[in-house]
């Protein structure tokens, strides 16, 4: 009798044991992701060549209703913006703003499926967001056991999706792209022949428009929007835009790194002649013209 007892709560013990086993909290869960950016990410392009990116995870996968946090743990700001940085409209599923180092934004996916999203002060950092359906659970059957329990382990394999590589190397020329109507103006493709075949190709060109980018995009979606519900206003700014174009014109012969220093220089010189010293000598002679005339 007591040898019978025994075997009955052995058995009983494995049974139990094959239930705890096959709980729903044995199966992987997806309903929170926090992404960082790779430390150095923002110093410099090269990080979207590497294997690992330019974000920890690369490639995050989350459930509907999850949360996903986007946590700067950087030295330098950075954006979560949805979208790639050739699209017109930026943020449409999300758009953290600016967050220096230690902020932090949080997204709920509503919808399924794959959403790109980059930084807008460092354009050449992307990543990708996997929404899915958030898993069922499966209910526990129990089967009377008669001769020896069998275990039977269940593998669940996730799935595995190749890293998507980056065919932009900068981030889109947002002002100009709302100016001309499209990204494929002959304006706008100047510009970015420019940035990428005479600046992003040297040293001191990668290290001007690191710096540039981060004014550049704290201002510049706001402009964009700002031209496409006032067509006074963009027209406005595709007059303003023209002079700057003309004297850009000259950066496309640039080709060695003395060059690209050189002509930048003059290119700067001449936009802040046309800006602010030709608008300031003007403004300075008709206010001593209309000294002089109240004085007679």
């Amino acid at each position: 009798m007591k040898t019978k007892a025994i075997s009955s709560i052995f058995l009983l013990f494995t049974i139990a044991a094959g239930i705890i086993s096959m709980s729903p909290a044995s199966f992987a869960e997806h309903s929170e992701v926090t992404i960082t950016p790779i430390s150095g990410s923002g110093s410099g392009s090269g990080c979207e060549l590497t294997e690992e990116g330019c974000y920890n995870p690369s490639i995050a996968t989350v459930d509907v209703g999850g949360v996903v946090t986007f946590s700067n743990t950087d030295s330098v700001s950075h954006t979560f913006s949805s979208g790639v940085p050739s699209d017109d409209v930026i943020g449409t599923e999300f758009n953290s703003g600016m967050l220096a180092p230690g902020d932090s934004a949080e997204w709920i996916p509503e919808n399924i499926g794959e959403f790109s999203y980059f930084d807008m002060i460092h354009p050449w950092m992307q990543g990708t967001i996997i929404v899915q359906e958030a898993a069922a659970e499966e209910p526990v059957v129990v089967e009377e056991v008669v001769e020896e329990p069998v275990v039977v382990e269940e593998v669940v394999e996730e799935p595995v999706v190749a890293p998507q590589e980056s065919s932009e190397e900068g981030g889109g020329c947002l002002i100009a792209t709302a100016a001309y109507g499209s990204e494929l103006a002959p304006q706008v493709q100047m510009l970015r022949e420019i940035r990428d075949n005479q600046l992003m190709n040297t040293e001191s060109g990668s290290a001007f428009m690191t710096t540039f980018n981060e004014a550049y995009y704290s201002f510049s979606p706001i402009i964009a929007d700002m031209e496409r519900e006032s067509p006074m206003f963009k027209e406005i700014v595709k007059a303003g835009l023209t002079p700057m174009l003309s004297t850009l014109s000259i950066m496309e012969s640039a080709e060695s790194e003395s060059e690209v220093l050189g002509l930048g220089l003059s290119v700067i010189a001449l936009n802040l002649g046309m800006y602010i010293a030709a608008p300031a000598m003007m403004f300075y002679g008709i206010s001593k013209k209309v000294k002089s005339v109240k004085l007679s």
